[in-house]
């Protein structure tokens, strides 16, 4: 079994961290009129708009749940395609559960509840739309790709690598 190896774990960790906020924003487009309703109920001019989303109240208690359990599936399909790139380039496993551990750790503090990273690209992502669905969909696609390839790219560069690691392949 090879070394840990901390360049990967820190991009593979910096590449779930974007995974994740992509499928949470590609959540978020989904149920982007509820979510209108729930920050800004007054947006719509439509005093029964919000009424018709939302029949009883524990729909609207219901509803974040039901939008944050999309960051832990993130986490699932991100956790299991580092997996399995670590166990194709035949990378420690430890590699992978350093990394999970940390995004657990993560989750705990409701990093991507609050939003965070997205924080950074919000004025990029008004720039573009007005509309907040097409908003976050813009902003889903393009985080759940670039995810997805900076987790490829920290298995596969030659830079994350010692001399070793790509003799041995």
């Amino acid at each position: 079994m090879k070394k840990l190896n901390a360049g990967v774990i820190i991009v593979q960790f910096l590449g779930m961290i974007i995974l994740i906020n992509g499928i949470l924003q590609l959540k978020l487009y989904t149920v982007s009129e509820k979510v209108i309703c729930i920050r800004n109920p007054f947006q719509n001019q439509k005093p029964h708009y919000c009424s018709t989303l939302f029949p009883t109240r524990e729909a609207v208690l219901d509803f974040w749940p039901s939008v944050f359990i999309w960051i832990f599936f993130g986490l699932l399909i991100g956790i299991f395609f580092v997996g399995f790139l670590n166990w194709k380039r035949k990378l420690s496993s430890g590699n992978t559960i350093l990394v999970a551990i940390a995004l657990y750790l993560l989750l705990r503090l409701k990093f991507f509840r609050k939003e965070i990273f997205s924080h950074f690209f919000r004025p990029i992502r008004e720039a573009l739309s007005d509309d907040f669905g097409t908003q976050c969909l813009i902003e889903g696609i393009i985080f759940t790709v670039i995810g997805l390839c900076v987790l490829y790219y920290s298995v596969n560069s030659k830079y994350l690598h010692s001399k070793n690691d790509i003799n041995d392949h």
